[in-house]
């Protein structure tokens, strides 16, 4: 089940994120919580039948997309079909095209993460992408899209892009 996050109960979601991502691709805790007054900023806890907490989603809902800036399973829940689960409800409810952003495919993990995405229904797209800064003082991070229910074309692309550079880093293209 997902459950809505609010600033009350985001210290039990925080960890969750600093273990599964480097940190130049998140916040620091303050900021992240601050995203919480953001309309378009939902976070989630994600939680068994039993009410376990098991992971989190961070996603923007903007009006003909959802971005997905980050989905974490805790590691003693991985590897059972959970996440694959998760993420299969959030798709069929979103109910619109979904981005995420994932690493350049360099190594063995890498790979696995977007085989994972692959395996339930999204699709790599190779335009060279760069996130802007997380944190001050770290430089751009090459990353791609995954995107479902399809590949996207560059147009769409670089709306997509645009959108998320502009609202969800406060960075605008020159």
């Amino acid at each position: 089940m997902l459950e809505r996050i609010t600033k009350d109960t985001f210290d039990e979601i925080y960890p969750i994120f600093e273990e599964a991502f480097p940190v130049e691709e998140l916040r620091e805790k303050e900021r992240q919580k601050a995203l919480l007054d953001r309309p378009q900023y939902q976070l989630y806890g994600i939680r068994n039948e039993w009410g376990i907490l098991q992971g989190a989603m961070a996603m923007w809902d903007f009006k003909d997309f959802i971005y997905i800036e980050h989905f974490a399973i805790k590691p003693a829940y991985r590897n059972g079909g959970f996440g694959g689960k998760k993420l299969k409800e959030i798709m069929a409810w979103a109910g619109r095209p979904v981005v995420l952003e994932v690493e350049v495919p360099k190594d063995e993990m890498t790979k696995r993460r977007i085989g994972f995405y692959e395996r339930h229904g999204f699709f790599f797209n190779d335009y060279p992408y760069l996130q802007p800064p997380m944190r001050m003082g770290q430089k751009m991070l090459p990353l791609r899209f995954m995107t479902m229910p399809e590949k996207i074309s560059k147009d769409v692309y670089e709306r997509y892009k645009r959108m998320i550079h502009r609202i969800v880093y406060n960075f605008e293209e020159e």
